[in-house]
């Protein structure tokens, strides 16, 4: 019975495809230096084009010295022969990323991702809080903490996995560094691959950020999930025809941590920002609030007097002896009325913050006993006042 001969395809150093042509002419064109090992080839079962050093032992292929080989002839315009220049890759020319450029570059996926976080969580969350209503506040902030991780963990996912496996091949950080990522043997990764890597980090995360911290004085300044997922970090030109361009110098570096360092300040401050104007807004609103505290204490001496001196409370301010409701207000309070011996403060002056408009009131409620008159200003009592600007005492 007659063997059918293997038929075989490839680019030659021009990058114009050959084939079909048996398994000899592959070998042929190989040791005549117009196939190089990094050149692609393919035959009938084959997933896909892999370069032929990939291929060497089923070709039964040696190293062949193509000093002697003619010079490649001019290269069309085509981006496969732009990609198949006479020159091969040298693989043992690489720069591997550390763990400054890395740190700066995540830094900078960090900034990117949050006005999309930000986006996608409004939109998905108008839905998710229709779904929701109905739920007691506990089970709702529950939910919510969970639905926001798992945002969160989609969009970085999608991120990290479709712009690694891109022609890029990283992400807009790492870009911006001029690093990326590659397998084992410096190809780019599939989306499957890039994926895989990025799960791969929820072991970085688990190990307090070790794993991460490994690509400062590991092997190939690979981090942990680089190990599990068999990947590299290096630089954008390492495994390329031009592995002179490598960025070799430690100012490099330096760089690289003064960005992390600029990107982690704006983070600190951001975060800063946004713990001390709320706790400075709410301070300045709970000094407004007290000045109408003590504007009431002159009206709650007065009715006490009022009391034991006629055995029951003043119908009015008048009646206790006290300005007029308007004549006793300031630039944060509208008005202090007596009214059958309860004391209303109400806010809303002219220089009183929007969260203290007219509506809100601190009310002083008297009962007596033999020798003092006690007061609460509690919601009991009648206050509306927003129960964090409320004194201590006045507070459930």
């Amino acid at each position: 019975m007659l063997v059918q001969e293997t038929s075989w395809y490839f680019m030659d150093r021009r990058g114009q495809r050959q084939g079909p042509v048996a398994t000899e002419a592959v070998s042929t064109a190989y040791r005549s230096g117009d196939l190089l090992r990094d050149g692609l080839v393919w035959r009938e079962g084959m997933p896909q084009w892999l370069p032929l050093r990939q291929l060497e032992a089923e070709l039964g292929l040696g190293p062949v010295d193509h000093a002697s080989a003619p010079p490649p002839l001019p290269e069309g315009p085509t981006s496969v022969a732009a990609a198949m220049r006479a020159r091969e890759i040298d693989r043992s020319d690489i720069v591997y990323a550390g763990f400054a450029r890395r740190f700066a570059a995540l830094f900078v996926d960090g900034l990117v991702l949050i006005v999309p976080g930000f986006v996608l969580s409004f939109l998905l969350g108008i839905p998710f809080a229709i779904l929701m209503h109905g739920y007691d506040e506990r089970t709702r902030n529950i939910a919510q903490f969970v639905f926001g991780m798992v945002v969160g963990l989609l969009l970085r996912g999608a991120y990290f996995a479709v712009m690694e496996s891109s022609k890029e091949q990283g992400t807009i950080g790492k870009r911006a560094l001029g690093i990326k990522v590659t397998n084992a043997s410096g190809a780019k990764l599939t989306f499957t691959e890039a994926l895989g890597r990025w799960f791969a980090a929820s072991l970085s995360h688990l190990t307090l950020y070790i794993g991460f911290f490994m690509a400062g004085f590991t092997d190939r300044k690979r981090a942990l999930h680089d190990m599990v997922a068999g990947t590299l970090v290096v630089d954008r030109w390492a495994f390329s025809e031009f592995p002179e361009r490598q960025q070799r110098s430690q100012t490099g570096v330096l760089v690289a941590v003064i960005v992390g360092g600029l990107f982690l300040g704006v983070a600190v401050l951001g975060i800063l920002a946004a713990i001390a104007i709320p706790a400075y807004q709410d301070y300045m609103i709970r000094a407004q609030v007290s000045e109408g505290a003590a504007m009431a204490e002159g009206s709650k001496t007065a009715v006490a007097n009022y009391y034991f001196s006629t055995g029951h409370y003043p119908a009015d301010n008048a009646s206790a002896g006290v300005g007029k409701p308007g004549t006793l207000s300031s630039p944060y309070v509208n008005s202090v009325t007596i009214n059958n011996g309860v004391i209303t403060v109400a806010y809303g002056g002219p220089k009183a913050s929007p969260m203290l408009p007219a509506t809100s009131t601190l009310v002083f409620a008297p009962t007596a006993d033999d020798r003092n008159v006690h007061w609460s200003c509690n919601s009991a009592a009648g206050t509306t006042l927003d129960v964090k600007f409320r004194p201590l005492v006045c507070r459930p």
